[in-house]
This record gives C-alpha cells, structure tokens and sequence, in this order.
C-alpha cells in the first residue's frame, strides 16, 4: 500500500525535523507547478530543470539560490489534496517510517 500524508500533517513534520516555522510556496513555469517548503527568509521566485544539475531556484533578482530548501514537491507528488510519501525527503533526509509513526501517533 502506498502511504499518503496530508499537506498540513507534512507542513508539521518538516517544522518539527528542521525545527523552524514553514511556509508552503507554490510555483510554476512553463512546464511544470512545484510545492516547496520554505523558512521565511527565503525568497525563491521562480525555477527551471536542468538534466545534469536537477532542479535549480533562482530570487527575484534572477540569481541562483545557494541554499537548501526544506522540502520540494513536484505534480507527480502531490494528487488530489494528499502527498505521496515514496521518494520525499526533508532536507535531503529521506522521510523514515517512524517519521511517520510519530505523526499518526501525534508526537510533536
């Protein structure tokens, strides 16, 4: 069976594994629409795939962004209101069972 979380139940999982405030960015190009769990201070504006470096994020002055972004969804990861577990990550951590064991049981 394939696991599924909510957008709130992950926004409070990303909060508590980097243990800062998130904010839930949506943003999109020509190709695609991306989910990104952001810190406050980041300022990403927009952002483009490339085949060797993946996906790369840029600031509103047209700069690459150097840093880590919490949590990144793609399209295929997001359906229907509810976020397909497999392959995500938190800070290039991979999310573990009991992550998620300690988020059904409410653990914060």
């Amino acid at each position: 069976m394939e696991e599924n979380l909510s957008l709130t139940a992950l926004t409070t999982l990303v909060q508590k594994k980097i243990k800062k405030k998130i904010l839930v960015k949506v943003i999109w190009n020509e190709q695609e629409k991306m989910t990104l769990f952001i810190t406050p201070n980041m300022k990403i504006n927009s952002f483009i795939y490339d085949e060797k470096e993946g996906y790369i994020f840029y600031d509103i002055t047209g700069k690459a962004v150097d840093y880590e972004i919490p949590c990144i969804l793609t399209e295929d990861q997001l359906i229907d209101g509810k976020v397909k577990i497999e392959g995500l990550k938190i800070n290039n951590v991979a999310i573990t069972k009991k992550d998620l064991e300690e988020k059904k049981m409410g653990h914060n």
